[in-house]
């Protein structure tokens, strides 16, 4: 796993939840290029899998990569 990966999991899920300032956070580092790549989607969908809680703007943003991936 990449470095910033590690960093940024450990950060989003310290206390468990995933919250608004966090994905904004991985809105952040994955749109940085203006591109999503497979890797960077299944990290999103790993951390979601991994949290007890999320709110509802990690799956926006897990949509909205989804939608962007391979274009």
């Amino acid at each position: 796993m990449a470095e910033w990966r590690k960093v940024a999991k450990g950060f989003v899920l310290a206390d468990g939840h995933i919250s608004i300032k966090e994905v904004d956070m991985l809105r952040e580092l994955v749109l940085k290029d203006g591109a999503v790549s497979k890797s960077e989607l299944d990290f999103l969908k790993e951390i979601k899998a991994e949290a007890k809680t999320a709110v509802k703007v990690l799956d926006d943003l897990i949509v909205e990569c989804e939608a962007m991936v391979g274009k």
